[in-house]
């Protein structure tokens, strides 16, 4: 009985420990695959790969949702941070390009604009800079 208990452990732990479809078509269609390590994606699949929308959760508590092609982050989609950071915008080739808004939970700020491979493109800062009058002594 002791054996059968260990055996069937072993087994349970054997088929948990590999990356699967657990649900649907994750060759071509709709399906949800999660992986070893804990990532997950539900959406579209296309050649074993995700294209076309999906979410995917990572275990590490991130999470985007949005579009994928060829298994990237590609076109619109919003990526939330487990620390509460959101960017919400254009992607391509996995990392935010084009336009989008960063938003830092944290300290409650945000940048809309431009990005390229990930970052932000350029800053402008705007200052205006008081002077007291000369008629005002």
């Amino acid at each position: 009985m002791k054996n059968i208990f260990i055996i069937s452990l072993f087994t349970l732990i054997s088929i948990a420990s590999y990356s699967q479809c657990v649900k649907g078509n994750c060759h071509r269609g709709h399906g949800t695959f999660l992986w070893e390590d804990g990532n997950k994606y539900d959406g579209y699949w296309v050649d074993g790969k995700p294209q076309g929308f999906g979410d995917f959760m990572f275990a590490n508590g991130d999470k985007y949702k949005g579009g994928f092609l060829g298994g990237k982050k590609n076109g619109i989609g919003k990526y939330t941070w487990k620390n509460g950071n959101t960017y919400n915008g254009h992607w391509s080739e996995d990392a935010m390009n084009g336009i989008g808004e960063y938003h830092w939970m944290k300290e409650n700020a945000k940048y809309e604009g431009s990005f390229k491979e990930g970052q932000i493109e350029s800053v402008e800062i705007e200052a205006t800079i008081e002077t007291p009058e000369k008629n005002s002594q």
